[in-house]
């Protein structure tokens, strides 16, 4: 009997592909499993799989076994698989993607896979592998992340193969195969020596950042913003996301528990860890002033500086006032930088992080201090943390800095970190 009753109460339907079937659909298992609720469905089952085997052997046709496989790939794209992958269905992950993974990979079909395979039916595709393979080789020579792309195309086939509109996917086996040329490139051609600076260039950017506040290229707010990011080396979204009841001068400690996104949104930090730094002297000494100096500011606007206060904010293009960063915000301002002292060597953020990193272990700071400053959960990308809060004595980026004084430079280090001269401008911090 090809139909058996289960103990849940429901019908399966167990039946093998003839070889020459198998050999055409390109199937590795012979077997045709499926479970119906009912009798009568699993008998209909039956009954169309028998009559697609003697159709197939008639004309020869794949799409006898797929038939809802005509359907576009764009319109499979946009009426099945998009919901799914919005409830976290095509995918093993324990939670569905968050609106800014959506857009990002509503984008990825936008620009790159539906003007490569949207015009074209699932069937077609699925049967025509060579076809599929010099597109996607295509886009690995022209796109780096290449990797994410494979995988959606991948993910598409999967669930049209789950709702029974291919018979198999035919795709998955070769798409394997097909690199990230474009990606392995550019890193076979980047020098590690250009992933972060130098002790000599970051100086160069320390000198550049304090003539510009000088000059007036450069306000106080985005001369602290630049040194927060340095001395905490942590993300950029995380220190867009700090809160005035997230610095204690009292304790001298600041707490990193949270970041925005490129929304503005505030979320959990990447690994939904809580960390607290002990607060150097240097920033310390910065922000106090800028607290004072943002609490005037926001006056002007009849705003109320308060702990739920974002400790740096801007003018969007709407003129709203006290908006949340963009989140290139910093990456500008690092331009601008750049662009005013073309003597730099261009630096980002993100090169920011690896530079304190990479200075502090050639200064001799263990990985493991390292791993634990920069928040990594493991040791590879480092060490896990559970439930408490970490405790961080001294960033990377302090411990650079340090060893800069060490080297002869105490002086003109020091002179680059300013506070301002005004009388009085770090009373009464508490009050701030």
């Amino acid at each position: 009997m090809s139909i058996t009753k289960t103990k849940n109460n429901t019908y399966r339907v167990r039946k093998k592909y003839p070889l020459d079937i198998m050999q055409s659909l390109g199937l590795s298992n012979p077997d045709y499993d499926k479970i119906f609720k009912t009798r009568k469905e699993a008998k209909q089952a039956e009954l169309e799989f028998e009559n697609r085997i003697v159709k197939f052997r008639n004309n020869n046709s794949i799409s006898s076994f797929e038939l809802g496989g005509e359907a576009l790939f764009k319109d499979f794209y946009q009426d099945v698989w998009l919901d799914d992958y919005k409830s976290g269905l095509t995918s093993s992950y324990t939670q569905p993607p968050s609106l800014v993974t959506i857009q990002n990979t509503e984008d990825l079909f936008r620009l790159h896979i539906l003007p490569m395979l949207g015009a074209y039916s699932l069937n077609s595709l699925n049967q025509h592998r060579q076809f599929v393979i010099q597109k996607m080789n295509a886009k690995a020579k022209e796109y780096a992340n290449f990797k994410v792309i494979r995988s959606y195309v991948n993910q598409v086939f999967d669930l049209a193969e789950e709702y029974e509109y291919i018979e198999s996917n035919r795709l998955s086996k070769s798409l394997r195969k097909v690199k990230a040329i474009k990606k392995n490139h550019l890193k076979s051609a980047k020098r590690d020596e250009d992933k972060y600076l130098t002790d000599t260039e970051l100086m160069a950017w320390f000198q550049a950042v304090q003539e510009d506040l000088d000059n007036g290229s450069l306000s106080y707010q985005d001369y602290t913003l630049f040194w927060a990011t340095f001395f905490l080396s942590d993300r950029k979204s995380e220190t867009y996301a700090l809160q005035w009841k997230h610095v204690d001068f009292n304790n001298k400690t600041i707490y990193l528990t949270q970041a925005l996104d490129k929304f503005g949104n505030v979320k959990n930090t990447k690994g939904n860890k809580n960390t607290q730094f002990l607060l150097p002297d240097r920033l310390e000494r910065m922000l106090i002033e800028w607290k004072q100096r943002q609490k005037a500011e926001l006056a002007e606007l009849n705003i109320k500086q308060t702990r739920d206060q974002f400790l740096f904010t801007y003018c969007d293009r709407q003129g709203n006032l006290n908006q949340r960063l963009h989140t290139d915000y910093l990456n500008y301002r690092m331009k601008s930088i750049n662009r005013r002292h073309p003597n730099l060597k261009p630096c980002s953020p993100h090169k920011l992080r690896h530079t304190t990193a990479t200075l502090a272990k050639l200064h001799g700071m263990s990985l493991e201090k390292i791993s634990e400053a920069l928040t990594h959960s493991n040791i590879r990308t480092t060490r896990v943390y559970v439930n408490a809060n970490n405790v961080v004595a001294l960033t990377p980026a302090n411990f650079a800095y340090d060893n800069l004084n060490k080297n002869g430079r105490g002086d003109s280090v020091e002179t680059l970190v300013g506070t301002s001269t005004k009388k009085g401008i770090h009373k009464d911090v508490d009050t701030l």
